[in-house]
């Protein structure tokens, strides 16, 4: 990594500026075709299409473990620490991995294990209704510990992650970053392909348990293949910087480590607290969301399929467009107007059951009576929840942006690495309270905390200036 440090707004660049004089920002239209023009960039977001694809099943997951853990929430939470706790320890290692290895065969393994877990927890089909064993008085059946051991997999596939994520980042013009993030999160969008396949699966009467192991067979061979493609497509890996290595690996790893961590806290120290609060809200949040969607406001699995196919569908322009306005107006004013969503969604949801739909009802009750399926469209639950998935993946869109402006090539992996680490971290323990507050008392104190974060994190991105402290070299 080079230390000529060029002084830049890094987040905020609605213009520039040449000899002195002021010149407009290239058109949204000028941006997408430059960003296109790449063949690179081409091919990774084939294969992030194919991705989003095969992914959707994964939002079934919390209803997954549920069935197979008989509502077992306490158990769901400690599950859910452990796999966090192994993400983090697989990223934290992934962000040296990816600064001082080939870029490019990270990407290739970040989908092929992404294919393995995911064929690991379809292949448990096989063993439905088969033998277990039992350990100091616990029944244990074959089909957990092979969905346990998937999601293990998943879970390790961190530590090529942020690699990965470099390698693209390598590729994407800092100046246009938010065009062309914008773009892979359509990603989400091609999940409607995959979501037609599970809800048609539903529909022909397979059980729900087995409708979610078939999509995991399915996303795994979309995985796999788009592996395939990324060996004999993908463009070598642009040479690394780097500083001086030390002759000790483990001393090397920590000292790099080291010094990214203080790159990110000197360099995005609001920002990162912003992101801190956000993961204790979005932890109480989505561990609650869906138990609450379908055991208190009864939807069924197809209503909430249904609110899904509308969120992949409104990504696609959105996450464009919203990427687009980061490049042409800031980030900043970006951030804010789309966390401002946040609490209003979360409100709607704890009002639903007193509100339930968001019309009168002698209004609307002559329609669903004749229409069945605008009774769940109608619902204040439907646009509480279809809004905030809407915002989650405008939200993620955001913060990927704004990394990729804010740090410098050298040390992005380790960057990412150290910046999800850290947040990770803080909302590791958010599942097991949120679980024994929702088995006994219910969902609506654990979201009225994540309600009360979301407005001390507007209060903050509101006063507070989340821009980088320091300036960063341009490539």
């Amino acid at each position: 990594m080079g230390n000529s440090e060029a002084s830049q707004e890094a987040a905020e660049t609605p213009k520039s500026k040449e000899g002195g004089a002021e010149t407009e920002q290239p058109s949204f239209w000028s941006q997408f075709k430059s960003v296109m023009s790449s063949r690179t960039y081409a091919v990774f977001l084939i294969t992030n299409w194919l991705f989003g694809i095969g992914s959707p099943v994964g939002r079934y997951v919390s209803l997954f473990l549920r069935d197979m853990l008989f509502y077992n929430y306490v158990l769901i939470g400690f599950l859910s620490v452990y796999f966090t706790s192994l993400g983090i320890v697989a990223r934290l290692i992934g962000g040296y991995i990816g600064d001082n290895f080939d870029r490019k065969k990270l990407a290739v393994l970040t989908m092929l294990i992404n294919g393995i877990g995911f064929l690991v927890v379809g292949a448990s089909i096989l063993a439905n209704g088969g033998v277990g064993f039992t350990i100091f008085g616990f029944n244990i059946s074959l089909v957990l510990i092979i969905i346990f051991s998937g999601f293990s997999i998943l879970s390790i596939s961190n530590i090529v992650g942020s690699g990965s994520t470099s390698y693209i980042y390598d590729h994407i013009p800092r100046e246009y970053a938010g065009v062309a993030i914008g773009i892979f999160q359509t990603t989400a969008g091609f999940g409607l392909l995959g979501l037609g396949i599970i809800t048609w699966w539903l529909w022909i009467g397979t059980p729900f348990v087995q409708t979610v192991q078939y999509g995991f067979l399915f996303g795994g061979i979309l995985f796999i293949i788009a592996a395939i493609i990324r060996v004999f497509y993908l463009a070598p890996a642009k040479p690394v910087p780097r500083e001086k290595r030390s002759a000790s690996n483990l001393r090397d790893f920590l000292s790099q480590n080291n010094h990214a961590r203080k790159m990110i806290m000197a360099i995005l120290p609001i920002f990162l607290g912003v992101l801190i609060l956000d993961a204790i809200s979005d932890g109480l949040y989505n561990f609650v969301n869906l138990y609450f969607l379908n055991e208190a406001l009864a939807f069924s699995v197809g209503e909430i399929s249904l609110m899904l196919v509308v969120v992949l569908a409104v990504s696609i322009p959105l996450s464009i467009r919203v990427g687009g306005f980061f490049d042409q107006r800031g980030g900043r004013r970006a951030i804010f107007v789309v966390y401002s969503v946040m609490p209003i969604c979360v409100t709607l949801l704890l009002i639903a059951p007193l509100f339930p739909y968001w019309l009168p009802l002698p209004i609307i009750a002559p329609y669903i009576a004749v229409y069945p399926f605008l009774d769940p469209l109608l619902s204040t639950a439907f646009i509480a929840i279809t809004l905030k998935n809407i915002n989650d993946i405008l939200w993620g869109t955001l913060i990927l942006v704004y990394l990729r402006r804010a740090i410098p090539r050298g040390d992005t992996a380790k960057m990412l690495s150290i910046t999800f680490t850290i947040v990770a971290l803080t909302g590791l323990f958010t599942p097991v309270p949120a679980a024994f507050a929702y088995t006994f008392l219910g969902a609506p104190p654990v979201l009225m905390v994540s309600l009360i974060l979301n407005f001390v994190i507007l209060a903050v991105l509101l006063l507070g200036n989340i821009e980088p402290k320091t300036a960063l070299e341009l490539e």
